[in-house]
């Protein structure tokens, strides 16, 4: 008995202790995995200040470049420019570029025109200066003679670079290779980094950056000779500190040169390599950028400090967590093995209700966004809408005006008892035709806002497609004469009658009449063509082989108030409402428009009716 016991008592242990030992793995696990996910985190925020503060690198390098490139325009298009021109343009630009210790001239003096450029040179100030050279152990001398010299002879900041101007740079070993790159590819070319500046009071190791100059007013090109260089002393790591400065981001930065022969990367802002600089980083970048056709290496870390709560006590939380779990779970196993299956059950219950809120957030959450689309779709809308009727109210007043003058002018002209006889009938037609023109605008407004606020169609009369073809015709074969244009219509002797507006449909055909002959250049022609088609819907065509548009401008033209050339100086008149008249008077006879154009290949637009609207033969009579 006592055996059994003892062996019945073994055996409920088993489920505790399986309990108990996966729990202590789930709480390895749980520590394991909230350290990586809080690594995790910080590698991607390190990756992104990394990335900010790369891009800030280069767009400031950048900068630096074409300030360069702007001190290399202004000399090129200041012919003769003095020392005091070069210091005051070059003073605005160096505040602004920090990087930059100095920027010099250096012009190309062949060996004729040495005398005449120290005489230059004297009499810019700078008296007994004569073109010389370095002579060793920071000694100058006389430079020798030679085909041509590049001497420097403006420098900013001048104080503390006096000595430099004069100085022929060609006889300098370093430098020759700089001047030949920048002259054979006609860019902007940068020398090795180097410990020995020329100029004075420079940080750290430098580069200097050398753009050609054409001063002949031809333009550079890779082979021809430069008429000198404008040169800048950059300092990278000044640039990488004010980056750092005005980033705010915790890193460090640095620069190296490609690696050498040995397969070591150096760095250009310390005595190290690129490998034992970034050896006990926790997190490290490094990328490659280009500056004047030379190549470097920009290498980061982080300089944040090992964060104890994410790295030791939230996992060190999570994982107690995990072990309390496992102890009240052993205590329930322990306690009923029911009471574990209500749990059980009540955990798949809740399982199902948090699934259930999750679909209704996520469906709220769908609907929150299809609603901010609708919203910001609506603002667009509006936006386009107010920006087309600003436009529209301009130019309405302008062709407003313009009739209403000439009503005023020709009317105090008739009522000057000094006005010949003969000039009076003129003078009237012209104060009737701006009366007309006034009218077709105004009725042109009335009849837009009142097919707006009433969209459904009365019952209106006939409409006879032919009649309506021949008034405008007539109407518009003056205009279509004067611009050199043959107005021709092609339609069958037996179209049926429609049910719609005369006057609206008639109004419509005229604006598109109107349209052809004003974008059809002389000599071309624009048709008008009525037809049944076979599923007997009844088209009304007007075509013209005219300038055509865009598809962009296509879209433009068909919001209200809008013309694809809405500025007063424009070439053609009108409003701008002739197709959202045309539309309007499709939407209201229950009708489609089409627009058909090609740039340069002419316009088609197109009125079909559906023959619900049509009239059979014996309903006319």
């Amino acid at each position: 008995m006592t055996g059994q016991k003892s062996y019945g008592s073994w055996r409920d242990l088993i489920p505790l202790a399986t309990v108990v030992t996966a729990g202590l793995a789930l709480a390895v696990a749980a520590f394991m995995a909230t350290r990586a996910y809080y690594a995790a985190l910080e590698q991607q925020q390190f990756r992104r200040n990394a990335t900010y503060f790369e891009t800030k690198f280069k767009d400031d390098v950048a900068r630096h470049v074409t300030s360069l490139a702007a001190i290399r325009a202004f000399v090129s298009a200041t012919r003769g420019v003095t020392r005091w021109e070069f210091s005051a343009y070059a003073g605005q630009i160096l505040p602004l570029n920090t990087g930059f210790r100095a920027v010099l001239w250096v012009p190309r003096v062949t060996q004729a025109g040495r005398r005449a450029y120290e005489t230059d040179l004297q009499r810019d100030g700078l008296y007994g200066l004569r073109i010389h050279q370095f002579a060793g152990q920071g000694l100058v001398a006389a430079a020798e003679d030679r085909a041509s010299y590049l001497p420097v002879s403006y420098v900013e900041p001048f104080e503390g670079n006096e000595a430099l101007v004069g100085i022929d740079l060609s006889a300098v070993a370093a430098l020759s290779q700089l001047f030949e790159s920048a002259e054979r590819t006609g860019h902007v070319a940068a020398s090795a980094p180097t410990t020995h500046s020329i100029v004075t009071g420079a940080r750290g190791p430098t580069i200097m950056l050398a753009f050609p100059v054409g001063l002949a007013g031809s333009k550079d090109a890779a082979g021809a000779v430069p008429q000198g260089f404008a040169l800048g002393v950059l300092q990278l790591q000044a640039i990488i500190d004010d980056t750092l400065g005005t980033t705010a981001v915790p890193l460090e930065a640095a620069l190296s040169v490609p690696p050498s022969a040995s397969g070591a990367a150096p760095l250009f802002s310390a005595n190290a390599t690129a490998e034992t600089w970034l050896a006990d980083a926790r997190l490290s970048h490094r990328t490659s950028i280009d500056i004047g056709g030379r190549h470097f290496q920009l290498l980061l870390r982080s300089t944040s400090p090992v964060d104890s709560a994410t790295f030791l006590y939230v996992p060190a939380g999570a994982a107690m967590l995990v072990i309390a779990l496992t102890a009240l779970l052993a205590q329930s196993m322990f306690a009923t093995v029911m009471r574990k299956r209500l749990v059980e059950q009540a955990v798949v219950a809740r399982t199902a209700e948090l699934r259930s809120a999750n679909e209704t957030l996520r469906g709220e959450i769908e609907q929150r966004r299809l609603a901010e689309t609708e919203l910001r779709v609506a603002r667009d809308r509006a936006e386009r809408a107010n920006r087309a009727k600003t436009s529209f109210l301009s130019i309405m007043s302008h062709e407003l005006r313009t009739p209403l003058n000439a009503i005023i002018g020709f009317s105090s002209l008739l009522t000057n008892n000094d006005c010949a006889a003969q000039h009076r009938e003129e003078y009237a037609q012209e104060i009737m035709g701006g009366g007309q023109r006034l009218l077709a605008i105004v009725n042109d407004i009335l009849d837009l806002t009142e097919m707006m606020s009433k969209p459904d169609r009365p019952d209106d009369g006939l409409v006879y497609l032919g009649d309506c073809i021949a008034s405008v015709i007539a109407e518009m074969q003056p205009a279509a004469r004067a611009a050199g244009i043959s107005l021709k219509a092609v339609m069958p002797s037996d179209l049926p009658a429609l049910r719609g507006d005369n006057r609206r449909i008639s109004r419509a055909l005229s604006h598109l009449v109107s349209n052809a002959i004003k974008f059809t250049s002389g000599g071309g022609t624009t048709l008008i063509t009525a037809r049944q088609d076979p599923d007997q819907s009844l088209v009304l065509e007007v075509a013209d082989d005219g300038a055509g548009m865009t598809p962009e401008t296509q879209e433009k033209i068909r919001e209200a108030f809008s013309q694809s050339d809405s500025r007063l100086g424009r070439r053609h008149e009108g409003l701008g409402l002739g197709l959202t008249y045309v539309s309007r008077v499709a939407e209201f006879h229950h009708a489609t428009f089409d627009l058909a154009s090609e740039a340069g290949k002419g316009t088609r637009a197109c009125l079909v009716f559906d023959p619900s609207l049509l009239c059979r033969a014996l309903e006319v009579a």
